[in-house]
Order: structure tokens, then sequence, then C-alpha cells
């Protein structure tokens, strides 16, 4: 399995426009996406614009099919152009 974990910092008042990025962003991922087991966003108690995104794939293929869908090519745009972003993936260790 990979996982992953996104810190997300939306610009000021851009939150609901995010929020509804990514709804569309997982329904897509919904329909087309077996191999995503979750992909799940977080809001912080303590800072109103910062988010967590946790994801976790199947396997490498699955991560790839998420990674090059034509569905997320502009919602991932979109999304760049309001949030300052880390991400890091990670193996899951058995």
């Amino acid at each position: 399995m990979i996982g992953g974990v996104k810190h997300v910092v939306v610009n000021e008042g851009q939150e609901e426009n995010f929020c509804e990025l990514f709804r569309t962003l997982k329904a897509e991922m919904t329909k087309h996406e077996p191999g995503t087991v979750y992909f799940d966003l977080y809001r912080s108690r303590k800072a109103a614009r910062t988010y967590v995104v946790m994801e976790r794939y199947r396997d490498e293929a699955a991560f790839q099919s998420h990674q090059t869908s034509a569905y997320g090519r502009p919602l991932f745009q979109q999304m760049r152009a309001i949030i300052a972003i880390e991400t890091e993936h990670y193996d899951s260790v058995d």
C-alpha cells in the first residue's frame, strides 16, 4: 500500500472554493479509481485555512492512476492556484 499526507494552507477567502474542488475530485475518484482505499480531507481545529489530505492506494498502479487521471489534471491545477502544499508519500511496512 502507498499512503500520503498533504499539508495544505488555503489562500484567504478561497476555503469554500478549495473544499468544492476537493469534493468534485473525490467524487470522480470514487467513480474511476477502485484502487484508492481512501482520500479524505480534514480541517485544522486551530488554523481555519489549514487542511490535511490523507490518502491511501492499494498499489503503485492505483497511485499512478490517480496521479495521471484526465479529470484530476484540471482540478489539481485549480487547487494549486489557491493553496500552498507540502506532500509526502509513504510505503506501508508489513
